[in-house]
């Protein structure tokens, strides 16, 4: 095979004549004859992973023929980066770390592919000379503009990196963070949109992981705040919307800006409204529900929270919804008793959601002026608020909620009664009374002292 391989070479360029093997020559620079030769002996030794024999004959061809073929620019890399980390002299380290850069710049000049490239340059610049983090910024910029879909995952990344550092340098504005993530995700959602399609399940995971590293990025960086995610995704809403995931990703960064201006936004109430009039869902769903909440909008919330119970099939998710129409009762509607059933739901889901129990205790303490006229039923009724108390940090440790119990605890056993007040009702410590009215629960008689 390989002698039929050489025929077939010698006959097409007799047959082409002396001007293509002018041009084919041309590539080899002076010397075409000891370019091969070069070319051919460091390609041996990198072959056999020799990188150190390799250098010289790979530094010849490097300088006398670069035009020849594109290998020396991609073996050129893997050659210089080992020169540079097999050295300890720092003043020829930096000479080196010129080389590897002047290596991806001949590349451009001699075989085009700037985007690619410079995304690739940019990537050892961050390794080798990351204080051009400037330059370093613009490279990627560049190398995003020029290879759109075709944007390798290292340069998307690194972008996003590069972006949150110079903004916490005060070197770009939040604005052209939000900007910046904006591209980056929009590539990326494009790039998963052609994998899919191609059935490259590992390129679509890998893409997958690579959003969310970005996304965690981003929404941690300080510059992910509500002004700027507004001001950048109010026109592109309004262009397009339609568009699902960019829906779900509005709704997603302005739930994370950390702000209740994010939430009470025109955008997100539009937004939220627009996504559930396309796409029923809990999230959507619950996402308005908790929007009409903050704006005491009620009989919407409570329409919207009902909406997203119906559809929700995940039992934490379907207990936080409970506790969330619970609070919406209690808070805004001052309906008691439904407040209590959906705490009770809550608790039913799961028995260790502490925050039910403070509920149930804060109702109850809202009702004490309702459900008791004797001295005894109020008594009843502190002693019942305390249980509440009691049960939810018995469940629930957080710090937060413990302090808030003990707060209760103390205010409402101090109300208890004294022994000698106690005796004259006829009631003893540790009998168990029943609360009436709408509350209708069982407690145990005690006392302050």
């Amino acid at each position: 095979m390989k002698t039929i391989k050489v025929i077939l070479i010698v006959l097409t360029a007799i047959l082409s004549g002396t001007v293509i093997n002018a041009q084919d020559d041309s590539k080899f620079g002076d010397d075409p004859e000891m370019c091969r030769v070069k070319l051919s002996t460091y390609d041996q030794f990198y072959k056999q992973n020799n990188i150190k024999d390799a250098i010289p004959a790979w530094r010849w061809c490097f300088i006398n023929c670069p035009a020849s073929t594109k290998n020396i620019y991609i073996h050129g890399t893997s050659i210089v980066d080992y020169m540079i980390n097999n050295t300890e002299d720092t003043e020829i380290r930096e000479k080196y770390v010129d080389t590897l850069l002047m290596v991806y710049d001949q590349r451009i000049e001699y075989f085009g592919e700037e985007g690619r490239v410079l995304g690739r340059k940019a990537n050892d610049m961050l390794k080798y000379r990351s204080q051009e983090v400037t330059k370093i910024y613009e490279m990627y910029k560049t190398a995003l503009e020029l290879e759109g879909i075709e944007t390798e995952r290292s340069v998307l990344g690194n972008l996003m990196n590069v972006s949150v550092a110079l903004y916490k340098n005060d070197i770009i504005s939040d604005e052209e963070v939000v900007e910046n993530y904006a591209k980056i995700s929009e590539n990326v959602d494009m790039q998963i949109e052609q994998a899919n399609a191609a059935g490259k399940n590992k390129d679509v995971a890998r893409l997958n992981d690579l959003m969310a590293i970005v996304e965690d990025i981003f929404v941690n960086s300080g510059a992910a705040n509500c002004e700027a995610i507004i001001n950048l995704y109010t026109p592109k809403f309004q262009e397009n919307p339609d568009d699902v995931d960019m829906l779900k990703k509005i709704l997603y960064l302005l739930e994370k800006g950390g702000e209740d201006e994010c939430i009470l936004s025109d955008l997100y109430s539009q937004v939220a409204e627009k996504l559930f009039e396309i796409e029923k869902s809990t999230t959507a769903a619950h996402s308005l529900g908790q929007l009409f909440f903050k704006l005491s909008e009620s009989q919407k919330a409570e329409k919207y929270y009902l909406e997203a119970i119906e559809m929700s099939m995940e039992d934490k998710k379907l207990a936080d919804l409970y506790y969330e129409l619970a609070l919406l009762y209690y808070s805004q509607m001052q309906n008691f008793p439904r407040a209590r059933e959906y705490a009770r739901k809550a608790l039913g889901i799961d028995p260790n959601y502490g925050r039910a129990y403070s509920l149930i205790g804060k109702i109850y303490a809202a009702s004490i002026s309702d459900c008791s006229e004797t001295e005894l039923e109020q008594w009843a009724m502190y002693w019942l608020i305390v249980d509440q108390f009691v049960k939810a940090k018995s469940v629930d440790n957080s710090e937060n909620l413990v302090k808030e119990a003990n707060e209760y605890i103390s205010i409402y056993s101090a109300r208890f009664p004294t022994t000698e007040k106690l005796f004259w009702y006829d009631t003893n410590v540790g009998q168990s009374v029943n609360v009436g009215c709408w509350i209708n629960e069982t407690t145990t008689v005690r006392t302050s002292n």
